[in-house]
């Protein structure tokens, strides 16, 4: 007889959220019946057992990768770290902002102090009425809807004005109320995420900024470079870039990992540790395709974390978390590590699209770069399945 379990058992047994959970049932990859009050829904325990061993056998074997070869001068990384047209990062994270960052990276020069001119008022009227249309929780999905909605009033715009156009009514779409001014980005992040202690967030969150606008060619970056191909425009390809960074493979990971702190905190880390091993979950905030030892990233983020507040002394929680996984394990942390850190001591939005918003940078940067070399056609090539 096949048993059935509530949603929290369901999604406990998967090791993921409810709403992957929902998605599931809607895929037929689970069913669903309705309990005799008429009102619970029961998940079948067969079907989540079958699909648990699918994912711990995916998991398992290597991740089939495509490699397209482009020539860039944006970002260069390596074993020695990563440097944004020639600079290291982690250098500029601790000496720079974020705009000068940006601008860095759009124009090959990195300029003394600057700041961005406040949106334009009908820009944050329209962001917030296309926030409000959507209607779902403010995230990178809103985003990439503000970002069309510019996209009809500015068509004229070149990257890196479209770039600062989206990046000025970001606050916004994420439910920033009154007049937007002219503070930098990190601070205006940490009046909407913490405004009870803005001194002490702005600069955490501006490095964070910093050390994710750019990472070579990731995937969302080459959607960008795909859409710009055609001549889209440069608000239609940054929604490219935002509708790729959403997965929980790309942008996504910090969530998982800040669920992993929290799930250290309860029960500590040697098991929770102990129980994704035994379930053959991937463990997230750890391994990277290039870094063999730890993401050079990592470091100059966990700096101002351990500059952050902490009355719930989660700092302790995170280093049991990397003491434990450096006993067991040789994969070492990665970036989304340190963003889970930063949103999980800080007490920040565990959602936070901190990512997706950084990395506006770098699309606008990479559009630049397609945009100067002779059109490229991406083209896949298909063929029958053996």
């Amino acid at each position: 007889m096949t048993r059935f379990v509530g949603s929290t058992e369901a999604a406990r047994m998967l090791g993921v959220q409810k709403a992957s959970l929902y998605a599931y049932v809607s895929r037929g990859l689970i069913g669903r019946r309705v309990a005799v009050d008429g009102r619970t829904s029961l998940y079948s325990a067969d079907d989540i057992d079958a699909l648990a061993a699918r994912v711990r056998r995916r998991e398992s074997e290597p991740r089939p990768s495509l490699d397209v070869q482009i020539v860039t001068g944006v970002t260069t990384l390596d074993e020695d770290g990563v440097r944004y047209r020639g600079h290291d990062v982690a250098e500029l994270a601790r000496t720079s902002t974020y705009e000068q960052v940006a601008e860095l990276l759009w124009t090959g020069t990195l300029p003394d102090a600057l700041t961005w001119s406040p949106p334009a008022a009908a820009d944050v009227g329209r962001a917030r009425r296309v926030a409000r249309a959507v209607g779902g929780r403010p995230g990178v999905a809103t985003m990439a809807a503000v970002a069309g909605a510019l996209g009809v009033h500015h068509a004229d715009d070149d990257p890196a004005a479209a770039a600062r156009r989206l990046l000025g009514v970001v606050p916004v779409v994420l439910g920033a109320d009154g007049t937007p001014d002219a503070a930098g980005l990190g601070r205006r992040l940490a009046a909407l995420w913490r405004p009870d202690d803005v001194a002490a967030f702005s600069p955490a969150i501006d490095r964070a900024l910093v050390l994710l606008a750019d990472h070579e060619l990731a995937t969302s970056t080459l959607a960008v470079r795909v859409a710009g191909s055609t001549w889209a425009g440069p608000y239609p390809s940054y929604m490219a870039g935002l509708a790729t960074v959403q997965g929980p493979l790309h942008g996504g990971a910090a969530r998982e990992a800040h669920d992993l702190l929290v799930e250290c905190e309860h029960v500590g880390a040697a098991a929770a540790v102990a129980r994704r091993v035994r379930a053959g979950e991937r463990l997230p905030g750890y391994g990277h395709k290039i870094y063999k030892g730890d993401d050079p990233r990592l470091a100059p983020l966990l700096e101002v974390v351990a500059e952050l507040p902490d009355p719930h002394g989660r700092r302790d929680v995170v280093a049991d978390l990397r003491a434990e996984t450096g006993a067991r394990f040789t994969r070492r942390p990665n970036v989304d590590l340190g963003l889970g850190a930063l949103s999980f001591v800080g007490d920040l939005p565990p959602d936070m699209p901190l990512f997706a918003i950084a990395r506006i940078a770098g699309f606008a940067a990479h559009l630049i770069e397609e945009l100067q070399e002779r059109p490229l056609r991406y083209r896949g090539l298909a063929r029958a399945p053996a």
